[in-house]
């Protein structure tokens, strides 16, 4: 007989401490606590305008890069020592033949 007073009350208390949470979620639910996600939306939408417009301004300026390294004329040092040499070594070949004949 005692178990099973030991074991009523148990299951009392059990049901006591049941009863409490539920209160607990009741006013948990009643305060009706919300998640307003529109500021973070708001945040993203403004990150994802300026990344946009960064990206634009970097390809123009990417652009402006290509055509600037088309229009310029920048040769290697060693072709442009060939081509000078190969100026005076025609250079002084055709003095040779002109006056040495």
């Amino acid at each position: 007989m005692a178990k099973l007073e030991q074991l009523s009350e148990l299951l009392v208390s059990e049901i006591e401490q049941f009863e409490k949470t539920v209160d607990k979620l009741q006013k948990i639910q009643e305060q009706k606590i919300g998640i307003d996600a529109r500021a973070f939306e708001l945040l993203f939408k403004q990150h994802h305008a300026k990344v946009e417009d960064l990206l634009k301004e970097h390809s123009l300026q990417m652009e402006k890069l290509g055509d600037y390294l088309k229009d310029a004329k920048a040769y290697p040092v060693w072709a442009l020592t060939t081509f000078t040499a190969s100026l005076l070594a025609n250079g002084i070949l055709i003095y040779i033949l002109l006056f040495n004949s």
